[in-house]
């Protein structure tokens, strides 16, 4: 990846307009790919180091 987004949508077609109006419309931007998540596994980036 150049850039991962994690945005949050309403629903698909929020997503697809989202896409097309703001994704797309970036220069330099050749091609998307989109995972949709089905639920929350970690929401957070912080580690537990132990110390």
């Amino acid at each position: 990846f150049d850039y991962l987004l994690k945005t949050r949508m309403a629903d698909m077609a929020a997503y697809r307009n989202f896409a097309g109006t703001v994704l797309w419309q970036l220069p330099g931007v050749r091609e998307t790919r989109t995972y949709a998540v089905m639920e929350e596994v970690k929401s957070t980036t912080r580690l537990a180091l132990g110390v």
